[in-house]
């Protein structure tokens, strides 16, 4: 190789040029559409084969490109787009460079037929590596064709690193949602492989695209963003609280009609949910952006999907604004929804039989025994009585304030052998042990217990076989009005499984169930966050200060942030090799084991980023914290339970725990009726 400097072939030039452009059959179709819709098309159809590796089509019915220009179209640096770079200021376009079209034909083979409404007829240009290889009028409609085959052919160097057909499509799927949900007014058909994937009305609402792209389920839970301010104006939608995945492939951002990728606009959209998502789980949103061309930056990368803000920090604020402001407008309380009823024939081989509701609850008088075969997790939904076992504990509930809801001594029994008799009747003999379930309080929040006695009890069922029918509900949740005086003004009427507080709404006649846990550490979790702010947290000192001992990596991280510590109302000292010395902690932590308290956020802060601080994590580890305030199955007082719902009604935000699982969920007296068929669908 010689080392004299010497200027390379123009050839080179293009195909190390075309390498910063075109990376993948995606950047090609990205290019394409983007001069599409540039062209002020409305209706733009995609086609592509194997990937697109080998053929891509593009075409459009926008303005054209006239005879003596096609040529100096697939010229480097030749554009109609921009006269100056002042105008990159003022940019009203996708594209911009001039790049695009000498990258693509640099790299691979490429076919052009277009045509103006000045012109006649049209005209047909093939371009092999970079060459003319044929120019000549055509007859065509008033818009632009452009078949680009055989890529990386020249270049086999790149052409290794192309991925599998399937990868590419995916890769070329994802850009072509993005495009279809960007332009305002176009049509959008994407062909692969001969077969129609999807097409999207000309419409300037984004919903009618949404609906064409995306399952009915995330369309169904979309909700309107609608903001605007002197910076900014903000429009879309983002997905309610019932809907969400595992990553934020689905978090589409467009600035002035162009997709943009900002990791750090995903976070801020993200903040707006806070503590309203479980954990590790993210929201889906199109956000439409639009924002003066001069406080942005788009050419930062040949790509140019990333941009540079003058003023990125009121950006992002701006943008959090608008996703909480359209979170306000939605009601946070999910619903029990009984919709989905599912029969299915009952089958008597069955190793596990499932029993049907009327077999459980058979015409009682007022006085009713009941049997209990072991609940199969189909009969009910998870937020029903899903399955009993020898754990559950509690007391049964004795309703005094009807006739007709009147029931007493309830008794369950496990799962039993079923005897045949007669192909028609069944005998459950096997009886379980002795079942607390329920605690009821009366209108003056006296705790009321009846314990189920242990008379056993066997009963004939008479069904046939061919009638038994398995009726199996599924729990479906969706928003509905719960404000928080509401929450304030239940009527507590007892306690399931000493972890969910039964309610009831005079005024609305709705029952509501309350995860004591949930809410207690929602509570908690305001109420520390704001003490840490206000730096009014109560200490408690230790009658024994706690010793612990730490690995080096551990006792570095938890001295070096001692200050961090201290401003959470756990201060640390050093007391030897590797120990650290706790004397006191938060009052709100008072019954909670210390070393657990401490390892978990000491845990907690290994997780943040190198790029962050504790001081900006300071919530998503108290959060952790609080997990330690209470546990389902604390036994609380009536009292207890009374100032627990005060509490959380008197919370921001009362509908979900800080990690994102609900704290209160609700049943109408028409569900429940419905369950309990005494109403017709």
């Amino acid at each position: 190789m010689s080392g004299t400097i010497k200027q390379l072939d123009n050839n080179t030039i293009n195909k190390i040029a075309a390498g910063e452009v075109i990376e993948s059959p995606k950047s090609i179709v990205k290019e394409l559409v983007e001069n599409s819709i540039d062209a002020k098309a409305d209706e733009v159809i995609i086609e592509i084969k194997n990937g697109g590796k080998k053929f891509i089509r593009i075409t459009d019915n926008g303005v054209g490109i006239k005879k003596d220009e096609i040529e100096d179209a697939f010229k480097r640096h030749y554009t109609s787009k921009i006269n100056t770079a002042d105008d990159l200021d003022s940019l009203h376009t996708l594209g911009f460079r001039g790049e695009a079209l000498a990258s693509i034909a640099a790299v691979a083979k490429v076919e052009i037929i277009s045509r103006t409404a000045d012109d006649i007829s049209g005209t047909k240009l093939v371009i092999e590596g970079g060459k003319t290889i044929l120019k000549e009028d055509v007859g065509c409609p008033i818009g632009t064709t452009i078949i680009v085959t055989d890529l990386f052919y020249n270049v086999p160097a790149r052409l290794k690193f192309l991925k599998s057909d399937v990868s590419e499509s995916t890769n070329i799927n994802e850009i072509v949602v993005c495009l279809s949900l960007c332009a305002k007014n176009v049509s959008f058909k994407y062909i692969n492989n001969n077969s129609t994937v999807f097409k999207t009305p000309k419409s300037t609402n984004m919903i009618n695209a949404l609906s064409s792209l995306y399952d009915r389920d995330m369309v169904s839970s979309l909700i309107e963003v609608n903001y605007e301010s002197e910076y900014v104006k903000i429009t879309g939608y983002t997905t309610n609280l019932n809907y969400y995945r595992g990553n934020r492939k689905y978090q589409l951002l467009f600035v002035n009609d162009r997709f943009i990728k900002h990791k750090r606009a995903n976070f801020f959209i993200e903040a707006a949910y806070n503590t309203l998502l479980p954990k590790d789980k993210h929201p889906a949103c199109f956000l439409k952006i639009d924002i003066d061309t001069n406080l942005i930056d788009v050419n930062v990368h040949p790509a140019k999907t990333e941009i540079r803000l003058k003023d990125e920090e009121k950006f992002l604020n701006e943008l959090k604004s608008a996703i909480y402001k359209a979170l306000k407008q939605i009601n946070l309380v999910k619903e029990i929804k009984s919709e989905t009823i599912v029969k299915k024939p009952f089958q008597q081989n069955e190793s596990k039989r499932k029993i049907s509701l009327e077999e459980i609850f058979i015409k009682p008088d007022k006085n009713v025994e009941s049997k209990e075969n072991k609940f199969n997790e189909d009969l009910f939904s998870d937020l029903t009585l899903k399955k009993f076992d020898n754990s559950i504990n509690g007391s049964i509930i004795e309703n005094t304030r009807s006739e007709e809801n009147e029931i007493n001594n309830i008794e369950f029994y496990q799962e039993a052998d079923i005897l045949k008799e007669d192909n028609q009747n069944y005998i459950i003999e096997e009886k379980s042990e002795e079942k607390t379930l329920f605690t009821l309080f009366d209108n003056n929040f006296t705790n009321i217990e009846n314990n189920i006695d242990n008379t056993k009890i066997v009963e004939q069922l008479g069904f046939e076989t061919n009638s038994v029918e398995v009726i199996e509900c599924y729990e479906e949740t969706s928003i509905n009005h719960v404000d928080k005086t509401t929450i304030s003004q239940l009527n507590v009427i007892g306690m399931l499984f000493n972890t969910y507080i039964l309610c009831e709404s005079s005024l609305t006649n709705e029952l509501y169930i309350i995860d004591q846990h949930a809410a207690h550490e929602r509570i908690n979790y305001e109420k520390y966050l704001s003490q840490i702010e206000n730096r009014t947290i109560t200490l408690q000192e230790l009658l024994i200060p706690e010793v612990i001992n730490l690995s080096y990596e551990d006792y570095y991280l938890a001295i070096n942030n001692k200050d961090f510590f201290e401003k959470i109302g756990l201060p640390i000292e050093s007391f030897g090799i590797n120990d650290i010395l706790i004397n006191s902690i938060p009052l709100i932590f008072i019954d909670v084991n210390v070393r657990e308290l401490f390892f978990t956020i000491l845990d907690s802060m290994k997780e943040v980023k190198k790029n962050s601080s504790l001081d900006l994590e300071m919530s998503k580890i108290i959060k952790n914290a609080c997990v330690k305030s209470v546990k389902a199955g604390d036994n609380l007082h009536a009292m207890e339970i009374k100032r627990l719902i005060e509490d959380l009604a008197n919370t921001k935000s009362p509908y979900t725990c800080p990690h994102g699982r609900p704290t209160i969920i609700k049943m109408t007296k028409y569900e429940v009726e419905r369950m309990f068929e005494r109403i017709q669908v």
